[in-house]
C-alpha cells in the first residue's frame, strides 16, 4: 500500500527520515520516534547509545499527554511529534506554544493525525513548522493555506502580534 501522507517542512516538501517505534520494539539505526513513556524510561540510556531521538506527545483519552514532561529531554530532541486525533482536539496547539514560548524549543515540532487544510495556518502560528499532510496535497494549496489570512486578532508563537495592537501605532 503506498503512503498516503507526506511531510511538508518549514514549506517545502521533505522524505521522512524519521520512524515511528512502540514501545516493544528495538530501535534500529534510523532516527526515532518513540513515545513519552518510552522516553521516560529509557531515554537516558538511548541518548548515551547515540540515538537521534524524537517523541510523540499523544492527546490521549482525557487530558493527553503533559508537554512539561519533555523538558528534561529537550536538549536531546530533534523532534516532537504532536498528535491531533480528531479535528476537534486543540491540545496540540497549547503544547506547541508551550515548546516555542515557554520552554525555548528550536527543533522541529510536527503535526501528525488530523492534519486540515482550514487548521494549517493556526498550527503554524503556534509554532508548529512540520505537517504531516495527505500525499495529494499540492505545496500550492498548503502555501494558500498559510496565507489564507492576512490578519490575526491575537498573539502567538509567530511575530505577528495581532490586529488589536496596530491601532495603538
Amino acid at each position: 500500500m503506498p503512503n498516503s501522507k507526506k511531510l511538508i517542512i518549514d514549506g517545502a516538501e521533505s522524505s521522512n527520515i524519521w520512524h515511528c517505534f512502540d514501545d516493544e520494539t528495538p530501535l534500529a539505526e534510523a532516527p526515532a520516534i518513540i513515545s513519552l513513556a518510552r522516553l521516560q524510561d529509557e531515554g537516558a540510556e538511548l541518548v548515551a547509545a547515540g540515538k537521534k531521538l524524537g517523541v510523540i506527545l499523544r492527546a490521549g483519552e482525557k487530558q493527553g499527554e503533559d508537554v512539561h514532561a519533555l523538558k528534561p529531554f529537550l536538549d536531546n530532541l530533534a523532534v516532537v511529534a504532536i498528535e491531533f486525533p480528531v479535528y476537534r482536539n486543540g491540545r496540540g496547539y497549547s503544547a506547541a506554544r508551550i515548546l516555542r514560548e515557554q520552554m525555548g524549543f528550536r527543533g522541529e515540532i510536527r503535526a501528525v493525525g488530523e492534519v486540515l487544510f482550514d487548521q494549517w495556518q493556526f498550527m503554524h502560528r503556534c509554532g508548529i513548522n512540520a505537517f504531516e499532510v495527505d500525499a495529494d496535497v499540492s505545496l500550492e494549496a498548503f502555501q494558500e493555506a498559510l496565507d489564507e489570512l492576512s490578519a490575526a486578532y491575537q498573539p502567538a508563537a509567530d511575530p505577528q502580534r495581532g490586529i488589536l495592537w496596530r491601532r495603538h501605532n
